[in-house]
């Protein structure tokens, strides 16, 4: 099953049908081609701690720095701006000043106000492969030959919502016109303000990271699969793994691995430029790790601050293209955008929802996880990877969590040595709008180094859905 797709381009009709992954494109004349979406190249900023480098830049500001850099790297190849034919961008936590921060940012960081800029926002945590999955599709459908992707999180800047009493309270002292009408209405207002204990202020942070379907904080989730006893995670593992991902991370930067996919941002308020990731710990081991405790239950869990993902703040910028129309440019190709899967899943257990994308996108393309050189899994917590990698590599964890979708047999073992190869979100940090980008230009430019051709990239997504794609090398 498939299906299609009409479009009037450039003075043609086109048609297209999708099926399996795999777009053929009808021309009005009976011809009929593939295209293929290629990645031109693909950068991000340095991924910060919140509260720390980047703690005054809003996410509109950080995205247009990524498209500074990416006009400039037009220049270098002669490509005239005007040959972008629009801009997603990926955001979760959308400024309250600026609801299609894609636009400001592209507009802002000097794009022609002519070039449209949509926002991918819904999609939580895996926005971002999302947003790389719409913009090949306007690809592959002949809407566009060529497409800005860009991600920006300032999770720093997630704003403090009033209890609703002291709202109010602020709306009439705004309304107020005489300084009698706004003394007293400044009179009634203090009391509520300094009375946080009866008027306490919503932590957006901690809003956004609760699912209302569930009533669960997203740490709680991975409590739920780190407790289940069919998986059987112990708190030694996570914290082993998390270990390693700091030690691969801090290993990487030391190799110069990160060069190509980083680029130093400055920072007007602190009048300096931020070069590296910040939240790597190399003095990560056990002990120190050991003495964590738990935040989500603090008598009987094993999720802590150490072995879960960082709340972070970054952009990242990556650019599509039709690929005859980026070699007939002259241009580089980093890689190709292929298959893309979905999946739902139960919200309290959501981390366990790549399993179901990655046995999606690996049906559609006929491929198995021996195909695949490198594998990029979001680190969202330590137990959400071993979870999946267990489920993955067992018959009997497969039907007994994923019977009910018809998935019975086991997909297959992910060595650790393809594993998030240079560590994960737990030590880089997670973004959440800007990681699915890392994810896919990580993956890359690993598959680059190893010369090897395919990579299969992963995420969880709060309010239980998973995402993965497929991208390759030729």
């Amino acid at each position: 099953m498939g299906w299609f797709h009409a479009v009037k381009n450039r003075g043609k009709l086109l048609a297209s049908w999708y099926d399996e992954g795999r777009i053929l494109i009808w021309i009005a004349d009976g011809s009929s081609t593939m295209r293929n979406v290629v990645i031109v190249d693909g950068f991000r900023t340095p991924l910060c701690k919140e509260g720390t480098d980047f703690r005054e830049t809003d996410a509109e500001v950080l995205g247009a720095w990524v498209v500074r850099e990416m006009i400039s790297r037009c220049h270098r190849w002669n490509l005239p701006l005007n040959t972008i034919d629009c801009v997603l961008g990926s955001n979760v936590a959308t400024p309250m000043h600026a609801v299609n921060p894609t636009r400001v940012a592209a507009v802002t960081g000097g794009l022609p106000p002519t070039i449209p800029a949509d926002t991918v926002a819904g999609k939580n945590c895996g926005s971002g492969v999302t947003a790389l999955y719409y913009g090949s599709l306007r690809i592959r459908s002949g809407d566009a030959d060529t497409v800005l992707v860009i991600g920006m999180e300032a999770m720093s800047r997630i704003a403090v919502v009033y209890n609703r009493p002291v709202a109010d309270l602020i709306l009439q002292y705004g309304k107020a016109r005489s300084f009698r009408e706004k003394t007293a209405a400044a009179l009634t207002l203090l009391p509520k303000l300094l009375n946080l204990k009866r008027y306490p202020p919503g932590i957006g942070l901690v809003m956004g990271l609760t699912d209302p379907m569930c009533d669960l904080i997203m740490g709680q989730t991975a409590e739920n699969i780190a407790k289940d006893p069919a998986l059987g995670i112990t708190r030694e593992e996570q914290d082993l793994f998390s270990i390693r991902s700091h030690q691969l991370a801090a290993q990487a930067w030391k190799d110069g691995l990160f060069a190509d996919e980083v680029v130093p941002m400055y920072v007007s308020e602190r009048n300096a430029y931020v070069e590296r990731d910040n939240g790597i710990r190399e003095d990560a081991d056990q002990k120190t790790f050991r003495d964590v405790k738990p935040v989500f239950d603090r008598r009987h869990g094993s999720v802590t601050p150490a072995n879960a993902s960082q709340i972070t703040d970054a952009a990242a910028a990556i650019l599509l293209m039709e690929e005859e129309k980026a070699r007939s440019l002259g241009l580089p190709i980093l890689g190709y955008v292929r298959q893309y899967a979905d999946f739902g899943y139960e919200p309290s257990c959501m981390g366990l929802a790549p399993v179901g994308a990655m046995n999606k996108v690996l049906a559609d393309a006929r491929l198995t996880l021996k195909d695949f050189a490198v594998y990029e899994i979001n680190e969202a917590f330590a137990s959400v990877v071993l979870g999946i990698r267990r489920i993955l590599d067992s018959s009997s964890l497969m039907e007994r969590k994923f019977g009910r979708y018809g998935w019975t047999e086991r997909v297959g073992e992910i060595s650790s040595e393809d594993l998030n190869p240079h560590g994960g979100a737990i030590a880089l940090g997670h973004p959440v709008g800007v990681s699915g980008l890392r994810l896919a230009m990580t993956s890359l430019f690993e598959l680059k180094r190893r010369n090897a051709e395919r990579a299969l990239i992963s995420m969880c997504v709060g309010g239980g859905q998973g995402v993965a794609m497929i991208l390759e090398r030729k």
